[in-house]
């Protein structure tokens, strides 16, 4: 049994099992208990990262205790960082803006980056790997808006790759 990431799952799973007494049938119920849990925990709650909306397994609450926020997380790989300047990432670009569907409930909990130049095949030791925030590395930094990723680069990093991660929250119930 195979569980959809993308789904929410509230409750995290049934709280109340009915256990067989027959031998046959305990052995088919604790595989199918032990492929929930493994699937729920494994996917969701570790965590699946990728270009569309994933429910990250988060629940929030502030402000009104009585509602819950359900937090999602969402990634940008750019295949080839700027050259020295600005790059930007609207809802039509490629890469696109990761997230649609932005309203008042939406609020943003992390943002972080990652650069990686892979080492040579012939060179170990060539190879460069940093994290940033949107502000703070003088390589490179990033704003966001509701529709639109700034990347400023203060050095020539097209040899990089990267990853910006966006978690944030949506209205729950």
């Amino acid at each position: 049994m195979t569980i959809n990431p993308s789904e929410l799952f509230s409750p995290f799973l049934g709280t109340t099992l009915n256990v067989p007494q027959n031998p046959e049938l305990l052995n088919n119920f604790l595989n199918n208990q032990f492929s929930q849990y493994a699937d729920l925990i494994n996917q969701k709650k570790i965590g699946v990262y990728s270009p569309a909306q994933n429910f990250s397994g988060e629940l929030w609450y502030y402000l009104t205790p009585q509602r819950i926020r359900n937090g999602y997380q969402v990634i940008v790989y750019i295949a080839s960082l700027p050259n020295a300047g600005v790059s930007t990432l609207t809802l039509t670009s490629d890469p696109a803006f990761p997230i649609t569907g932005i309203d008042p409930e939406f609020v943003v909990t992390q943002v972080y980056g990652s650069a990686s130049k892979p080492c040579t095949a012939t060179g170990a030791g060539d190879g460069d790997y940093f994290s940033f925030m949107s502000q703070g590395d003088a390589r490179i930094s990033f704003t966001m808006s509701d529709t639109t990723l700034t990347i400023t680069t203060a050095v020539n990093l097209s040899a990089y790759s990267g990853f910006i991660v966006v978690n944030y929250l949506r209205a729950g119930t």
